[in-house]
């Protein structure tokens, strides 16, 4: 049998939360694949809202994907195939959502299927953690399948967390040493709890007074438990904080800053 790769005008964007739930499905077993004339276009995840998210370390998120397709023969059903690895033959994580068609005209439907992204069921390893792909799957009116290979999906990533920003001592006098610490955190699928971030770059930031832009003073690493600890000189009232920048299989967080009284 024959497989046709048929994919058009692809738009890839992240995931987010309170969406409701499908069901999942594929194509039905034994269905004939064939070059059929299937073209999908304007396939959209999540309506193009943010590129990223953060899962975190037990609780799933439900998103949105969907195409509109095409077939002399008309739409029969749809389905989209989200898989990890670097082919889908060899794929260590698959998500399959089922899509709901309206009918546009005879041989054009508007597909949309809610897909859930769960800790407690597909997202068991961390390693799954980054680059997913997107493979939409269409059953025309006369029984062909047709698979739309490859399409750009999004990064999924384990949901980062920076405790509140503690100063020490405060009040404090100036030119005096103080002590800045805050603790990082990222979602653990596997253990289903947070773990501490160790050994990432956050910044050390700070903001005279009340407004006004945080400047970065220091960078440094995160340590064994996640701790990000520092030692400056007090020069004026003003407040502290750390910021993580994120990487490709996390997101990026700002703590909360804490404000000292420089006497």
């Amino acid at each position: 049998m024959r497989r046709r790769t048929a994919v058009t005008a692809v738009t890839a964007a992240a995931l987010s939360a309170g969406l409701a739930v499908t069901a999942l499905a594929l194509p039905a077993a034994g269905a004939a694949q064939d070059e059929s004339a299937t073209t999908f276009v304007n396939i959209d995840v999540n309506h193009n809202l943010d590129y990223t998210v953060g899962v975190e370390a037990a609780k799933k998120r439900v998103f949105s994907v969907s195409a509109t397709v095409s077939d002399p023969s008309g739409v029969k059903s749809v389905s989209f195939e989200l898989w990890h690895g670097e082919e889908r033959a060899k794929a260590d994580g698959v998500i399959v959502g089922s899509a709901q068609c309206h009918k546009i005209n005879e041989l054009t439907s508007y597909c949309e299927a809610l897909v859930t992204a769960d800790p407690n069921v597909n997202l068991r390893s961390n390693a799954l953690a980054g680059l997913w792909y997107m493979t939409p799957v269409a059953v025309d009116g006369a029984g062909n399948v047709t698979h739309g290979e490859g399409a750009y999906f999004a990064r999924i990533k384990r949901q980062t967390y920076l405790s509140q920003t503690v100063v020490t001592p405060d009040p404090v006098k100036k030119g005096a040493n103080i002590t800045v610490k805050a603790r990082a955190t990222v979602a653990s699928w596997e253990l289903k709890k947070n773990a501490p971030l160790i050994g990432h770059q956050v910044l050390l930031q700070y903001r005279k007074g009340t407004t006004g832009p945080f400047v970065t003073l220091k960078k440094l690493k995160t340590d064994r438990n996640g701790w990000a600890t520092s030692t400056v000189k007090a020069t004026a009232d003003g407040a502290y904080r750390y910021d993580f920048a994120g990487t490709s299989l996390t997101p990026p967080t700002t703590a909360s800053a804490d404000y000292i009284d420089v006497k």
